[in-house]
């Protein structure tokens, strides 16, 4: 009498092994490269703008300086989900489903290196730096960093959805993909001074920057 449980064939088992304890790391080393790239080509464009982040008022910033960091913000945020969106994408085509087996493990692995730096930051000044880092400065990036923390799941999760889970022709799919990323943008602005009145309260360290 056969069982009535068909096993695993070998290519399965391999496919559902690599999903679940080999892929999320890549996810894992994938977010930290791109977090290093983006901090430090980010920091280095910001050296246009020097005194973008000096002699800033208390609490959230005003005017033309407030709009500047907003685009700044939501140029890094382009390359960002730009990135991450392909990433998705590309995940699936490798799959003979077009579907991620595990989809909920990867996107908590890639979610771990964000996680970690809204804990376990720990900013610092150091006077004898060569380049001084703002207080301004140091608020920003910790502010960006909290609101792709709080953000990342729910994009990934849009970009699975939407554009993988329900696929479309081509047009129906990059209007989509506007939508989704014109959502985000709305809420990446909105977070912005949410986090950035935050970010000292929850770093005490940014205090020990300097401001002028």
């Amino acid at each position: 009498m056969s069982s009535p449980f068909r096993p695993l064939s070998s290519s399965k088992l391999w496919k559902y092994l690599m999903n679940i304890a080999i892929l999320p790391w890549i996810g894992i080393i994938f977010q930290v490269i791109l977090l290093l790239f983006i901090y430090t080509f980010g920091t280095f464009l910001l050296w246009s703008s020097p005194r973008l982040f000096w002699e800033l008022p208390s609490g959230l910033p005003t005017g033309s300086t407030l709009i500047e960091m907003r685009i700044w913000m939501l140029a890094f945020g382009f390359v960002y989900a730009l990135v991450w969106c392909g990433y998705w994408l590309i995940a699936a085509e490798l799959n003979s489903s077009n579907r991620i087996t595990a989809y909920i493990v990867h996107v908590l692995a890639a979610w771990l290196p964000l996680i970690a730096i809204v804990f376990w930051a720990n900013p610092a000044s150091n006077p004898d730096a060569m380049i001084p880092i703002s207080q301004g400065e140091v608020t920003f990036k910790l502010a960006l960093a909290m609101i792709a923390a709080a953000l990342f799941p729910f994009y990934s999760a849009a970009v699975y959805g939407l554009l993988i889970v329900r696929p479309a022709k081509r047009i129906r799919k990059g209007t989509r993909l506007l939508a989704i990323w014109a959502l985000f943008a709305a809420a990446a602005l909105w977070l912005f001074p949410v986090f950035w009145r935050l970010a000292p309260e929850i770093f005490p360290g940014i205090a020990g920057f300097p401001v002028k």
